[in-house]
């Protein structure tokens, strides 16, 4: 097995907020195999390679590559590497006052793993790198909180996502990008389906395709614009990301039976 960690418990205060106690990557081998009672640590595993289990808090667990898993302090825990098939893994131990406040908030009761979390790799590889740059160990202790920041908000974000109606969460993202220019491939990279697949499911439960629904969307913006606001009608096509202000006169005036200046006159008379 090759470990290669740093241990900053020594430097740790008592009043510091976020407690980085060690940080590192193990080349897992057959021999791996930990067990703790009432354990005294937080930790955040990301498996760069390879397979294992863990067993926690009465749930059988097999955290496998692109996987996170969370070792919450107090639980009762064994984990092990599988033989054939040994972890690569980066990891993280923390505690303090900040992280209970993290877990509470952004993790959910009684779940320690997080299957194919692969976009967070990138902050577990900054976290690693950080502690092997000669710095103080405040500005280290920054330079973490914000990479385990970022794991932490991706992890409630997935969590979320995972829960919801996929054509729920097209939906949402839709709703958000309403003064943005529709980008149909970047949705879909973005939640991981298939472009074919996201019209279909979409379509399905709403009765138009996600373009269509993009559409009406951004005429609903428009009339409230129109209707609450004095901007001018070139500003109200630019706000919400049309090509030119002729070709959103035309697009609005086909969807309402109006030209803008038209229905801003009409909602306002009325």
């Amino acid at each position: 097995m090759i470990e290669k960690f740093k241990n900053f418990i020594a430097l740790n205060e008592e009043n510091e907020p976020l407690k980085i106690e060690i940080v590192g990557e193990t080349y897992c081998d057959k021999s791996f195999n930990i067990e703790r009672e009432n354990s005294d640590l937080n930790a955040l595993e990301f498996i760069i390679d390879g397979t294992g289990i863990l067993d926690i808090e009465n749930q059988h667990l097999i955290p496998e590559k692109n996987d996170v898993f969370f070792l919450k302090k107090g639980s009762f825990h064994k984990y092990k590497s599988d033989s054939k098939e040994p972890w690569h893994k980066f990891w993280i131990v923390f505690n303090g006052d900040f992280a209970e406040s993290l877990i509470k908030c952004y993790l959910p009761e009684n779940v320690y793993l997080f299957k194919n979390c692969n976009a967070v790799k990138r902050y577990f590889e900054e976290m690693v790198e950080t502690t092997r740059k000669n710095m103080p160990y405040a500005v280290m202790v920054n330079k973490i909180t914000i990479s385990l920041m970022h794991i932490f908000i991706y992890i409630r974000n997935r969590v979320i996502m995972d829960n919801e109606d996929l054509s729920d969460v097209i939906r949402k993202q839709l709703d958000e990008s309403v003064e943005s220019a529709f980008n149909l491939d970047n949705l879909c990279k973005g939640i991981n389906y298939s472009k074919n697949y996201v019209i279909h499911v979409f379509k399905n439960k709403y009765g138009v395709t996600p373009y269509q629904y993009f559409l009406d969307k951004k005429i609903e913006a428009a009339k409230t614009y129109l209707t609450h606001t004095n901007l001018s009608v070139g500003n109200i096509a630019s706000t919400l990301h049309y090509a030119d202000q002729q070709y959103f006169s035309s697009s609005f005036k086909k969807a309402t039976g109006y030209s803008p200046l038209e229905y801003r006159r009409k909602t306002r008379r009325d």
